[in-house]
């Protein structure tokens, strides 16, 4: 019982910071938080961590391969929570869910559909299908969960409301289009470039294909596809500074993207060296919409001068002699954060690659994630075509 109430104060507090952050912004979403435990659908991770843990604004991950690749995760609710609010559910409509993970957002998904809708999650993982039927089942929510390829949608239980997807995908297969409801909406977290940029746009279904309404920042795992070797495609080319020193094996930088690939092996020793100093916090010269610069940095600079770092999450450019290295590390708190400076770090070449972004970005207009629009269409064989564009140039 006192856990009972422990875990109801402290889905009250978690709420409470997403309203105050603009991720909760509707009564309905904002109930279905209050009543969903989250700590049902990641039990190991509650028991081993403890509950405060479970109600971290966090992603939780839940299962990587034998390779230590991480293959799923609980995501963080500070993007659940805009993503359910852009989907415009409402009462008795029939939804379908690519990537079951936990079964948590299918929870949150069945009451937001009430009584008179359907909730049906797809998972390509026999063993995260089973664990979310059984926390489904053992919480009392109304959700079916089948095992199946999330590409191929499911037939059985169309048409469909609406669409959504909780990993990413380079594509919008021909069978999401097929099974959705004429002027349905599909959310799905699109890999818009080489260099891994994500957005996740609001694709509303017309004749042909689809146009976006609305688009939000945010990215997820990769959608997999039947079969472990699927699970290769997850890692992408790293460079990883950990310290080992003590009980566990801590990471303190990783510089990830394709841009690595076309570094010398002196180049790649040079510019790990210089991201581990002490860098120049450098201003931008505007202050920014976190997300829209983040995402218009993501998509436009070059491929080959494109990283991302983490554990601070960062998107940056590197120059191809490894000497130089600039990242913009954007905060998400609230819908309309913003960002001024970037940290700098070696030579100035880098520096320059992200100042000519930002003189782009303003001559644009200073487009938002909004401004970006993304389409589909199909061949008449099923193939796709995604494109994405800015605003032209201002004159």
């Amino acid at each position: 019982m006192e856990s009972r109430a422990r875990s109801a104060r402290l889905r009250r507090q978690l709420v409470q910071t997403l309203e105050r952050r603009g991720r909760i912004r509707s009564s309905r979403v904002r109930e279905a938080f209050l009543e969903v435990p989250r700590e049902l659908f990641v039990e190991e991770f509650a028991q081993r961590d403890g509950l405060e843990a479970v109600y971290r604004d966090e992603s939780i991950l839940t299962k990587r391969n034998q390779h230590g690749v991480p293959l799923s995760s609980s995501s963080q609710p500070a993007i659940m929570a805009p993503m359910l609010e852009q989907l415009q559910l409402e009462e008795g409509m029939k939804v379908l869910e690519i990537g079951a993970g936990t079964g948590y957002n299918a929870a949150l998904l069945s009451l937001l559909v009430g009584r008179r809708g359907r909730v049906v999650s797809v998972d390509v993982d026999p063993e995260l299908a089973q664990g979310a039927r059984r926390a489904l089942r053992a919480a009392g929510y109304k959700a079916r969960v089948v095992v199946g390829d999330g590409l191929e949608g499911l037939a059985d239980a169309a048409p469909y409301d609406r669409i959504i997807v909780t990993a990413s995908s380079e594509s919008v297969p021909v069978a999401w289009f097929e099974q959705l409801k004429p002027a349905g909406l599909l959310e799905v977290p699109l890999r818009l470039s080489e260099g891994g940029a994500q957005a996740i746009p609001l694709l509303r279904k017309g004749d042909h294909g689809f146009r976006s309404t609305a688009v939000i920042a945010g990215g997820f795992m990769p959608l997999r596809a039947p079969g472990e070797e699927a699970a290769a495609a997850l890692k992408r080319p790293m460079l990883i500074a950990s310290d080992a020193t003590g009980d566990g094996d801590i990471e303190i930088q990783e510089l990830a993207g394709e841009s690595l690939r076309t570094l010398s092996a002196p180049a790649k020793r040079r510019l790990l060296a210089i991201s581990l100093v002490e860098p120049r916090r450098r201003p931008l010269g505007v202050r920014a919409s976190s997300g829209a610069l983040t995402l218009f940095f993501s998509l436009t600079l070059p491929a080959r001068n494109l990283v991302t770092t983490a554990p601070r999450f960062g998107v940056g450019a590197i120059t191809g002699d490894g000497a130089s290295l600039a990242v913009l590390e954007p905060t998400f708190v609230r819908p309309n954060s913003t960002v001024s400076s970037f940290h700098a770090f070696g030579a100035e070449g880098a520096e320059h690659l992200l100042r000519r972004c930002v003189r782009d970005w303003e001559r644009r207009g200073r487009p938002a994630e909004s401004d970006l629009t993304i389409t589909v269409s199909y061949e008449a064989n099923g193939a796709s075509h995604l494109r994405s564009r800015w605003p032209s140039r201002q004159t």
